[in-house]
């Protein structure tokens, strides 16, 4: 499976570390801020294409489609709701990505450069996911979240795709913390999802990668 798409993976990992890394520094309301927000669109896109072939494919698009709609109708029109909207399909995208991510990946015969970094982009795109819906909870609720990081003006994108990657990787800064049990609960999720599959996707890539050997050593002694 992983095979069918040979180079998909490195794409998709190339252009989200370059969202996530450039982004921030790019001042809200600009050309360039619009032009970042395409860049994920594309990236995005070429995410649906890598999810698999037909009906799975099908679904992402299904997913996508309507999420970036509305994700830009409310970059240009202030129409109530829709960028809440636009949250709840987008956290519905990244959520199908993963699994049909993860399935490809468990079909991996060997570890090649596709598999390193399609294993990446899962990672990138739980941060994704869980960002979408630390935004999504606090366009809700805007005093689910408080912290220093709270208080800069404009979109607050990047301030959840920050606090949702530093929850994952369990640093836990302070700068932002929750203020609602359900802002909690989600916190606790993403950093018990983290370390759990940092820790599975390790023991699994030792695995594979001793599997190729494990022949050739045995035919030596015999």
């Amino acid at each position: 499976m992983v095979n069918r798409f040979k180079k998909g993976f490195g794409r998709l990992l190339v252009s989200l570390v370059t969202y996530i890394v450039i982004s921030p520094f790019i001042p809200p309301g600009t050309i360039a801020a619009k032009g970042m927000h395409l860049w994920l669109s594309v990236a995005l896109i070429l995410a649906a294409m890598q999810s698999g072939s037909g009906s799975k494919r099908s679904v992402a698009v299904i997913w996508l489609v309507p999420a970036l709609i509305l994700h830009w109708v409310g970059e240009f029109i202030a129409i109530p709701y829709v960028k809440e909207g636009a949250l709840a399909m987008f956290v519905g995208f990244y959520a199908f990505v993963l699994v049909s991510f993860l399935k490809q990946l468990l079909k991996a015969k060997k570890i090649d450069g596709e598999v390193i970094a399609g294993s990446l982009c899962i990672y990138l795109i739980i941060g994704l996911l869980w960002g979408s819906a630390y935004h999504l909870i606090f366009a809700i609720d805007p005093s689910a979240f408080s912290g220093n990081l709270m208080e800069i003006e404009g979109p607050k994108v990047h301030v959840f795709n920050y606090f949702s990657l530093v929850t994952l990787t369990s640093l836990g800064y302070g700068d932002i913390t929750p203020q609602s049990l359900g802002a909690a609960s989600l916190c606790q999720m993403e950093a018990i999802i983290g370390q759990f599959y940092t820790a599975v996707l390790v023991a699994w890539l030792v695995g594979m990668y001793g599997k190729p050997l494990r022949p050739k050593v045995e035919a030596k002694e015999d």
